[in-house]
């Protein structure tokens, strides 16, 4: 099978979960044989061609919203490379395709959801930083992507959400029933996978543990809810002086946890690492206990796949994603985290009652081939084939 993936982010160019995915995706059909081609943005213009994916990287200039500027400006370049390749089907991974309709005239298109309307009300409720960039966000891709829709109407075979909440959560914002029964036939739910092996590999390979050490893994935005998790640790320390929070990330808001941490006096037990290089966050998760998730809304969640691959039990904010991702799977626990005392009795019951914690991480191990790049490549071949076979 001949797939054309088009991202707006690629190695070497990675600022998000979206690149990640789609490497992840691509270098896995490559090793299965299939032939895949990408179409990404980049601060300069090339070819390369690695493990059997080959790479179209198209300059595109570095200004906001860079989405759409690569999408407006590129767009003849992407349709050219495509129609010369000839692909069975194309994946839009990064909702690039609505701004170039007529691509779907060319070979069946698969587009993978990654948000949810909810995830962006939260964001917008909770004001400040978090509600400009929402707001410019929605502005600066809607309107572009509605008017190029009013010269050519893209068909999308098959939508794919990375998880059921994000489905349900899409679709129940379609407020015609008709038109919502046709868009669910066409609906599938393929988790976001993560390379397990790789990520035991990292967690077998650290020997010192730090006892009664948590984590946190995100930007740092509001709707993350990292300040909940530095007021609920002044409760943690206050029962065990030892224990120990990483909080891996930049974001908005740095400054103002740094802040929160100085006040509260939890310097010495609250390591604000800033943003890692993906390998290295990963070694700051494998040396702790229990990661932490107090985000009050996401679609998928990578990071909590990417703890159960290296049997870590996960505390999560008392919400949808995290009922299917946490609850469901027995390989964590779930509260409010607005609530400081129950937030903080929770980690330190993970942290202190060993049969749990040993209980726990087994479920973590077992539930993570559910979130494989494997389990998530043969969804998408599947996928794929629907395409194809509809056209």
């Amino acid at each position: 099978m001949k797939i054309a993936i088009l991202t707006a982010e690629y190695p070497p160019y990675i600022s998000g979960g979206v690149g990640t995915f789609s490497y992840e995706l691509t270098k896995k059909l490559a090793e299965l044989g299939h032939e895949v081609i990408v179409v990404t943005r980049s601060i300069r213009a090339g070819r390369r061609g690695d493990d059997g994916v080959r790479t179209f990287y198209l300059f595109s200039p570095n200004v906001p919203p860079r989405d759409v500027v690569y999408s407006l400006t590129r767009m003849r370049a992407i349709y050219n490379i495509i129609r010369r390749e000839k692909p069975d089907v194309i994946h839009d991974v990064g909702n690039l395709a609505g701004y170039m309709p007529y691509v779907s005239k060319l070979a069946p298109v698969v587009s993978t959801i990654h948000g949810s309307p909810t995830l962006e009300e939260i964001r917008r409720s909770l004001g400040g930083r978090d509600y400009v960039r929402s707001l410019l966000f929605k502005l600066s891709h809607v309107i572009p992507a509605k008017f190029t829709g009013s010269l050519a109407k893209l068909e999308v075979k098959r939508y794919v959400f990375v998880s059921k909440f994000a489905m349900w959560d899409t679709l129940r914002a379609v407020k015609d029933e008709e038109l919502r029964k046709a868009l669910l036939r066409r609906s599938r739910v393929v988790y976001n996978g993560v390379d397990t092996k790789a990520l035991r590999e990292i967690a077998n390979s650290v020997h010192d543990v730090d006892e009664g050490s948590v984590v946190f893994i995100g930007r740092l935005m509001e709707y993350k809810g990292v300040r909940w998790l530095v007021k609920a640790f002044k409760h943690v320390v206050d029962e065990l002086p030892g224990a120990k929070l990483h909080i891996v990330g930049d974001g908005p808001i740095y400054k103002d946890i740094k802040g929160l941490v100085n006040k509260l006096n939890l310097e010495k037990n609250v390591a604000m690492h800033g943003a890692l290089p993906r390998t290295e966050a990963m070694r700051v998760l494998a040396k702790s206990m229990v990661l932490t998730h107090p985000s009050l809304a996401e679609s998928f969640g990578i990071v909590i796949a990417e703890a159960y691959a290296m049997g870590k039990p996960v505390i999560a904010h008392k919400s949808t994603y995290s009922y299917e991702l946490v609850a469901e799977t027995g390989a964590g626990l779930t509260i409010n985290a607005l609530n400081e005392r129950e937030y903080a009795e929770a980690i330190t019951q993970l942290l202190t009652d060993k049969n749990l914690y040993r209980r726990l991480s087994q479920r973590a191990l077992e539930v993570s081939e559910r979130f494989s790049v494997e389990a998530m490549v043969k969804g998408y071949l599947e996928v794929y084939r629907e395409a194809i076979n509809e056209a």
